[in-house]
């Protein structure tokens, strides 16, 4: 049987982890950004003080940038494939599959988790409209594929340059969308930064249950490889594994 475990190994550990040092508080932090936003608009139709203020501003904005504002929201979903793309091109590249898994999951992870919060938190407009408003699903999306195009790409060995650069236009373009979003004065302020907060705790718990599920299969193979032993190289490039049982009969 030929033996591929301790090149795997070797791999692995030249690799940086999937999960950075930030991500389980920030996940911590986001999650209850989130719960506490959702308690202050809890099945409400009035907005609260601090919206109302900024709904001054939003109007006055949505006169000269509207066209703009609905040119940024339409480009969400584009710009959400393109992420989980390049996200998906870079780990398989590097045959990082938990990267590539985490590509593929985080965007309708976030997508379902929003829906699901929607209809919990039940906020809706004044003027008696059904649609519900908290958190906001492009602020979501936007942010949760930002988070996992940085992840992969550290994950990748990327060069800091790529990093720094992808962190800085990602971070840029989650602003613009929420802002867009204001502008619009389809969204209150407090459903942007719920949405911007939930993509970052959906995508965040992602990274940090992948990374812990991926070391505990790597600690069971190693524990199982330790309890078969080392192979025996035999000639022809191929390696066996010691016997547990007794020796057969020629």
């Amino acid at each position: 049987m030929l033996h591929a475990g301790p090149w795997s190994d070797m791999q692995a550990a030249r690799s940086p982890v999937l999960c950075p040092p930030w991500v389980p508080a920030t996940a911590v932090a986001a999650s209850f950004v989130v719960v506490l936003l959702a308690v202050v608009v809890w099945r409400t139709r009035s907005p609260d003080p601090v919206d109302a203020q900024m709904m001054y501003w939003q109007e006055a904005a949505k006169v000269s940038g509207d066209a703009l504002a609905r040119a940024v929201a339409y480009a969400v979903v584009p710009l959400v494939v393109l992420a989980v793309l390049v996200s998906i091109a870079a780990a398989w590249r590097r045959r990082r599959w938990d990267a590539v898994f985490l590509a593929l999951l985080t965007a309708p992870a976030s997508l379902v988790v929003e829906l699901l919060v929607k209809e919990i938190v039940r906020r809706q407009r004044p003027d008696g409209g059904t649609a519900l408003l908290y958190p906001s699903g492009h602020a979501a999306l936007a942010t949760a594929a930002a988070v996992t195009v940085v992840v992969v790409l550290r994950a990748t060995s990327a060069s800091p340059r790529t990093r720094a650069a992808v962190a800085w236009l990602a971070g840029w373009l989650v602003l613009a969308i929420g802002s867009a979003r204001l502008v619009q004065t389809v969204h209150y302020l407090t459903d942007v930064v719920g949405g911007a907060a939930l993509g970052l705790a959906v995508s965040c718990s992602a990274v940090w249950i992948i990374a812990t599920l991926g070391r505990s299969r790597r600690g069971r193979a190693s524990r199982g490889r330790a309890a078969v032993g080392p192979p025996r190289h035999l000639p022809g490039g191929c390696d066996e594994r010691p016997s547990r049982g007794p020796p057969g009969r020629s």
